[in-house]
């Protein structure tokens, strides 16, 4: 089984901060607004979704494990058969895919039998490729950035 972190970057990384920023300034100009049991069930629901996207941020994780592409963020949120994916198109924005699962942009989409599409974002691509690649020699891999 091989792991693979999902590579970060400013982008994503500013979109995450400028969302728990808002929840910090939501948080304290409620404060002196509402009663203060209203206050408290919003910052619980609140630091809930924000405790949400930080552990998404950080803690997703792309995995080989045997013949499955495994996507895990504290538990499997995608899981395909490596020998179903048809193509993988590299260099693609993180807001292409219909299941996003990447940290940064340039990342990869998986294309699969099912069509449904997988955007993820290893930090080793090539090493990541090459390994799907051992176990499926059938993927296209078409590469956006040689394109143009």
């Amino acid at each position: 089984m091989k792991v693979y972190a999902s590579k970060r970057d400013w982008i994503y990384g500013s979109l995450f901060l400028g969302i728990s920023l808002l929840v910090v300034w939501i948080v304290i100009t409620s404060y002196f607004d509402t009663p203060f049991s209203a206050w408290l069930v919003m910052l619980f629901f609140l630091l809930l979704i924000n405790s949400v996207l930080l552990i998404s941020f950080f803690f997703i994780k792309i995995r080989i494990d045997g013949e499955e592409l495994v996507v895990n963020v504290v538990f499997d949120i995608f899981r395909v058969s490596i020998f179903k994916i048809t193509k993988i198109r590299i260099g693609e924005t993180m807001w292409s895919g219909f299941n996003k699962c990447g940290t940064s942009v340039g990342g990869l989409i998986i294309f699969s039998k099912y069509k449904n599409d997988l955007y993820i974002t290893p930090e080793n691509q090539d090493e990541f490729l090459r390994e799907l690649l051992e176990i499926n020699r059938h993927i296209v891999i078409e590469d956006l950035k040689k394109n143009n």
